[in-house]
């Protein structure tokens, strides 16, 4: 009775996302037609069980429902680029698991990527899994849809958390990447301290971020953030990686890198533009905020009053997981 009841359910939720489909195609629903195809589809997967022939057309009939970009972010693919909140290349990114020393079956966890893109160019330069943990809540639905689109949710599994007080798994990954999170941090020492203790021994994390002194300037060169903005100076980032227990392998500055690839991608918008064949008005308004906010961003960067750095850490193969874990700061 059970597995007759769940059939049924399953039956009902395809037949109502048919009469969506039909609604977003701008198609007259025909509830004959979509039952037909419905048992069409149990009929052909006759070999398998019903809970799984009716879970395989869900799944279907999911898949083909249209996902539409909320306009923050329709806005900032025409300036960055499809499933992206940032300037960034797959190039670029596509290096990452080869500087972390990954193996095939090595385990990398991502933090902050805000949309897919970043994680398509990792996983396609890493066979292995990929855990992604966004802080983002505008971004999150729109991540996993985007992984799922490139069909790699069989080994990228996408997360929300709080950089102010999650807690990782000790001695779980082969490698991290952290990218602007430090930047948005409220309380550096904390996420320093999870990244060492989630890391196995020997291995290593690449920290992308921005570094820059206080000044009234950034507020505005970080109007359009999707958090306030925690820059703190070059210094202040390494004392605490040092107070963790982190080796420094590399302190690289990539603001000029980062300058040309924002810069590309302004040259480009007006061709996306063109392209899109025009732009919703709510998005057209995220656009003007981004690119005003990006002014000043792009301003700052040039001046060297703010500026990108990727840093290369290494937890030690012995010994605890770091200094900081013997002071007086939140234990996480």
């Amino acid at each position: 009775m059970a597995a007759l009841n769940a059939l049924f359910d399953k039956k009902k939720l395809a037949l109502t996302r048919a009469k969506l489909r039909a609604w977003w195609d701008g198609a007259a629903y025909d509830e004959e037609a979509a039952l037909a195809a419905y048992e069409a589809k149990l009929a052909a997967d006759a070999a398998n069980t019903a809970n799984e022939n009716a879970s395989d057309v869900e799944d279907e009939l999911f898949d083909e429902i249209p996902y539409e970009m909320p306009p923050r972010l329709a806005a900032l693919a025409l300036l960055w680029g499809d499933n992206r909140v940032r300037p960034g290349d797959a190039t670029s990114e596509g290096l990452e698991p080869a500087r972390l020393g990954l193996e095939a079956g090595s385990i990398l966890a991502v933090l902050g990527p805000g949309l897919s893109a970043p994680v398509e160019a990792l996983a396609a330069a890493h066979p292995g899994p990929i855990e992604v943990f966004e802080w983002r809540d505008e971004t999150l639905d729109a991540l996993k849809h985007g992984v799922k689109q490139a069909k790699l949710t069989d080994r990228v599994n996408v997360a929300r958390i709080d950089l102010e007080a999650h807690v990782f798994t000790p001695a779980s990954f082969d490698g991290i990447l952290s990218i602007d999170d430090f930047a948005y941090c409220g309380f550096p020492p904390h996420l320093a301290q999870q990244l060492m203790k989630s890391l196995k021994p020997g291995a290593c994390a690449v920290v992308e971020v921005y570094v820059g002194l206080k000044s009234q300037e950034l507020a505005s060169a970080f109007a359009s953030s999707f958090a306030e903005p925690q820059i703190r100076a070059h210094g202040d980032v390494l004392q605490v990686f040092k107070d963790t227990g982190f080796a420094l392998e590399a302190d690289e500055d990539l603001t000029d890198e980062f300058l040309a690839t924002a810069r590309q991608a302004f040259k480009k918008l007006g061709e996306r533009l063109t392209q899109a064949g025009g732009i919703e008005p709510s998005s057209a308004r995220e656009l003007a905020w981004e690119t005003e906010a990006w002014r000043m961003r792009l301003k700052l960067l040039a001046q060297r009053r703010l500026e990108r750095r990727r840093f290369v850490l290494r937890k030690p193969v012995d010994g605890p997981l770091g200094q900081a874990e013997n002071t007086n700061a939140p234990a996480g």
